[in-house]
């Protein structure tokens, strides 16, 4: 009776302690679950990383405390390959304003999503591994990428791009304030006279939604209505305006309105309104299609009709200039003129070629070859104009010689023709762009940089010496003893 006692206390003790080891295990993992949770609900894990890359700026904290609608974030990833960077972002930026939100999924396992999250979203723009953000309150959403968040630099030497910075919270803050914002930056069209359709300005349009602008077809033939407050894209047109159109118009520059023209060298040459549109701004179209002067080597590349024009300082090319990011292509121009001495309207050279010659595209038998006859000289390839108007209204308008240089992906990536078209298009309206003032993450960890050499070779003969001199004495020493 004895022995069952101690054997039933000894099973009873260790019961206890296997119960107590459960017990302290449990309140192990439910604090480890617990702190898991205020961490991520609060984002309190540090960014220890080099580059900071998921800290925020004042700029992106502002931003989400002034967010006047809620807006959710669904994170795209192929399973797998989920951006960490990003989730860490969006869980600091989530964990600081309430009316953020995201969700991570897959358009594998759900690809039905993105139809489900707007019917706005092209097919094409939503991609296995993309960020879509929404707001349900303005039916705005932007859709951003890999490409939206590197930072590429052109290095002159390799003449090659490469990556200097990450942008994720900079992009990410924009497009908060895009799908928000009561005032959104819009760009018009036109449309209805053979100008450039939808399938040859994908590039252009791309570009001007990824920098936070809407952009919409006007068609006057079809009730459509010009807003003086947005600027108008007329790009290439092969059809004259109707009369009314050309009132419409002009109603529409002499409330402000202002206008980015294009005109290729192949567009049709008898377009009476539209040319009495470009006069009332001091444009005159030159028929035919500039030629550079072979000899001029530095105006143009490959052929002479692929020209590398001058940049002069405007109001639109300043910035560029000063940063020295002004090399263009324009694979075939038309040249235009501004008549001598008129102050009002107020026109002046934007890009200008080389020494030049002008060819008659319609002629028989044409040739690039100059010939007696051809005009010769330096030609504008595109013009900036000032219109005052009776009231004081003020109108501008610039013109290129060249559709190409706005709507060509090549020459985005190869050459600064879309810093060129930001800043005209942000030059020609009224409306501030959506542009916040947050630097980039650095990419790579900067080197360790030893302003002298001097010290690290001082310290590379003293510690031997040192030793020597150490081993020397103790060695003296003994032999004394």
């Amino acid at each position: 009776m004895k022995k069952l006692w101690v054997n039933l206390k000894s099973h009873s003790h260790r019961g206890g302690i296997l119960l107590s080891l459960l017990l302290f295990t449990s309140l192990a993992i439910a604090l480890a679950l617990a702190a898991d949770h205020v961490e991520r609900k609060f984002a309190l894990r540090a960014d220890l990383s080099f580059n900071r890359l998921t800290s925020q700026s004042d700029a992106t904290e502002a931003v989400l405390a002034s967010l006047p609608e809620d807006v959710h974030a669904y994170a795209l990833f192929t399973p797998g390959n989920e951006d960490q960077a990003l989730l860490g972002l969006l869980n600091r930026m989530a964990a600081q304003s309430t009316r953020f939100t995201y969700s991570v999924d897959s358009l594998i396992k759900n690809p039905l999503l993105a139809s489900r999250i707007s019917s706005d979203l092209r097919d094409q723009a939503v991609s296995a591994d993309s960020l879509v953000i929404v707001s349900e309150a303005t039916g705005r959403s932007r859709v951003l990428d890999i490409t939206d968040y590197l930072r590429q630099n052109f290095d002159s030497q390799s003449q090659a791009y490469y990556i200097s910075g990450f942008q994720y919270e900079k992009k990410i803050a924009e497009a908060l304030v895009y799908v928000t914002t009561s005032k959104v930056p819009q760009v018009q069209i036109l449309d209805g006279h053979g100008e450039l359709g939808e399938g040859q300005t994908i590039a252009l349009e791309d570009l001007l939604s990824n920098h936070n602008y809407q952009v919409s077809r006007v068609n006057l033939t079809r009730d459509g209505v010009l807003n003086p407050n947005y600027p108008l894209l007329i790009l290439s047109p092969q059809k004259d305006l109707l009369s009314h159109e050309l009132t419409a118009v002009r109603r529409f520059t002499g409330e402000g309105g202002a206008m980015l023209i294009t005109s290729d060298y192949g567009d049709p040459d008898d377009l009476p309104n539209f040319d009495a549109l470009y006069r009332s701004f001091g444009f005159e179209r030159i028929s035919g299609i500039v030629v550079a002067d072979e000899e001029d080597t530095a105006t143009y590349i490959n052929s002479p009709i692929y020209l590398v024009p001058y940049m002069a300082m405007t109001d639109i090319t300043a910035e560029l200039i000063a940063s020295g990011h002004t090399t263009l292509l324009l694979p075939g121009a038309r040249a235009f003129e501004a008549p001598d001495g008129r102050t009002n309207p107020l026109v002046t050279p934007v890009l200008t070629s080389g020494l030049a010659y002008i060819k008659d595209v319609h002629k028989a038998g044409a040739t690039l070859l100059p010939e007696t006859g051809d005009r010769q000289g330096t030609f504008e390839l595109a013009l900036l104009s000032s219109l005052a108007h009776p009231d004081g209204t003020r109108s501008q308008a610039l013109i290129l010689g060249n559709s190409g240089m706005l709507t060509d992906a090549w020459l985005y990536e190869n050459t600064y023709s879309q810093e060129f078209l930001l800043h005209a298009i942000s030059y020609l309206s009224p409306q501030n762009p959506i542009v916040l003032d947050i630097q980039p993450k650095v990419a790579a960890r900067p080197p360790m940089v030893i302003p002298s050499m001097a010290l690290p070779l001082l310290a590379i003969i003293l510690v031997p010496v040192l030793l020597l001199a150490t081993g020397v004495a103790v060695l003296f020493r003994r032999r004394r003893r």
